[in-house]
């Protein structure tokens, strides 16, 4: 496709997208012969991936209607902190993540305790990009990976589901194994969603207090002291 496929590429849309592709050409064998008519080619196995790729947006997109539903009433992970008993950190953990955003971020915050979702969103996304930038993001990449990864496999375990109960040749046995796959994904990302928030907010309170300072332009001229 002309460029190399990033880690969420590769984990959010690739791998679900080739899992969906994978289980069409089972219900209709007859479009195998697109990708392997002569065996598996360089031009078979190009078609496959561009194809995968198409797909996988779609189970993204099926995927970001399903996790709605996971975290309904719930919110997501990373906006649990603003509640009284929060599961990810501790009460003394909370009160130095406040401390830690009047200090290092700048923001004149009062008690991050009670906040609404809307009101968090922002400083949330301020501390993933302050941790990105200046702290160690592998782990909570690893995490964000890892949880897309699961909530495609889950929705294109569910499309298909769906679509052999509309497959009137398919067998039931297809569909019942089919569905339980689907809720083991949907709970791994559940799961890894759990980490990934935790892991941001540790990886926050790691950072110094004092906020780094910018960067000189390397690209200015000294001038000739005289």
């Amino acid at each position: 496709m002309g460029k190399n496929f990033s880690f969420y590429e590769q984990t959010g849309i690739l791998i679900p997208g080739a899992t969906l592709v994978f289980g069409l050409l089972f219900f209709f064998p007859e479009f195998r012969a697109l990708f392997f008519s002569d065996g598996v080619s360089i031009g078979g196995l190009g078609l496959f991936l561009l194809i995968s790729y198409a797909a996988g947006h779609l189970a993204a997109a099926l995927g970001s209607i399903m996790e709605i539903a996971v975290w309904l009433g719930r919110g997501r992970p990373s906006d649990w902190v603003v509640r009284e008993n929060t599961p990810l950190l501790s009460p003394e953990q909370t009160d130095s993540l406040e401390q830690l955003i009047r200090q290092r971020l700048r923001l004149d915050i009062g008690t991050v305790r009670g906040m609404s979702p809307k009101q968090w969103l922002p400083i949330s996304r301020q501390i993933y990009a302050d941790v990105m930038s200046h702290g160690k993001p592998a782990r909570i990449d690893s995490f964000d990976g890892n949880y897309t990864l699961n909530r495609g496999l889950a929705a294109a375990l569910l499309a298909l589901a769906l679509l052999s109960l509309a497959y009137s040749e398919t067998d039931w046995r297809v569909t019942v194994g089919l569905l339980p796959i689907a809720v083991i994904y949907g709970y791994r990302m559940y799961r890894f969603g759990l980490s990934y928030a935790s892991e941001l907010y540790s990886q926050f309170l790691l950072l110094p207090a004092q906020p780094p300072l910018p960067k000189r332009p390397s690209n200015i001229t000294r001038l000739p002291v005289s």
